[in-house]
Order: C-alpha cells, then sequence, then structure tokens
C-alpha cells in the first residue's frame, strides 16, 4: 500500500470514528431527553391519576353527608362560590327535595365520568372537576354530578346536581 493511501485510509478512518462519535454522543444526548419527557409524563401522568382520584374521594365524602341527613354540613364544607349562589336554607331544601324524590340514601354509588376544565371561559378563574355517578336510591336510580374546585391544595365541592338515571347528566 503507498504511504498516500495509507494515509487516506487513515484519515477516512479517523473521520468515520469522529463522525460515529458525534453520533453517539448526539444518540447518547436524544436518549437522556427523552428519558427526561418519559420520566415527566409519567410522573405527571401520576399525578393527574392521583388528582382524579382525590376528587373522585372528595365528592365521595360530601355525598355521604347527604346520605346522612347532614345537608346543612355539606353547605359548610362547600366553597365560598356555592354559598354565593346559595344559602343554606336553600341547600338543605335543594337535598331534601331530591331525597324525598328518590328515597333513602342508595344502595349503590359508582362514578361514570369526570370532567376537567382549567379556566374555562363560561367559570371564574381556577381549575374545575365534575364528577358523575350512577346511584341506585330506594325509590329509583338517579345520575349525580358533583362539581369540584381546587383550593388550598385539595379538591372543594361547589355544585351539584341530580336527574333520573335515564337521562343524561348535563
Amino acid at each position: 500500500m503507498s504511504k498516500l493511501h495509507q494515509m487516506i485510509s487513515i484519515t477516512t478512518m479517523s473521520d468515520n470514528a469522529g463522525i460515529l462519535g458525534s453520533m453517539f454522543r448526539w444518540s447518547l444526548r436524544q436518549a437522556k431527553l427523552l428519558a427526561l419527557f418519559a420520566a415527566g409524563m409519567l410522573l405527571s401522568g401520576a399525578a393527574m391519576a392521583q388528582s382524579a382520584d382525590a376528587a373522585i374521594d372528595a365528592a365521595k365524602q360530601w355525598l355521604a353527608l347527604a346520605d346522612a341527613g347532614q345537608a346543612g354540613q355539606m353547605w359548610e364544607q362547600s366553597a365560598a362560590l356555592m354559598k354565593e349562589q346559595s344559602d343554606r336554607t336553600a341547600w338543605v331544601a335543594y337535598i331534601g327535595t331530591m331525597h324525598n324524590q328518590y328515597g333513602a340514601a342508595p344502595d349503590k354509588r359508582v362514578w361514570q365520568a369526570m370532567e376537567h376544565q382549567i379556566d374555562h371561559p363560561s367559570l371564574p378563574r381556577g381549575e374545575f372537576s365534575s364528577v358523575t355517578f350512577v346511584s341506585g336510591y330506594a325509590k329509583a336510580r338517579a345520575w349525580e354530578k358533583v362539581a369540584l374546585v381546587w383550593q388550598n391544595q385539595r379538591w372543594v365541592p361547589v355544585g351539584y346536581q341530580y336527574g333520573p338515571a335515564e337521562t343524561a347528566a348535563k
């Protein structure tokens, strides 16, 4: 092999090693970024699932007060936004009407759907969630929808709707 050919071969091998090294470093950087992104998504997904579970639990606990005949306590535990819309007496009457219509506490309550809104144009600024349940009351099945707002690092009830299970919750 001539000296010129050897120099070209060595240079080419050196250039290839440099290219491979650059590709490896670039791939390593990409892998690190991908790993960070994946970890962030997993943590974000876990946080969202945890928040969803917390919203469902808060809604169930609040409805348990209605089941126990403690509508006044429901009102006390609700967010100021709800208290501005309905006074305690009207709230107690509203829950009483629901129980007269559907009967005693449900033997079974299963959450069916969940909605989540952040800074929705028709709501005050903030993070809101609603959980819809299907409940088997003594007289009839009903849907129940509990609205919640994220306040002070927890979900706080801000509203409640109900209707016959045959109609869609709005």
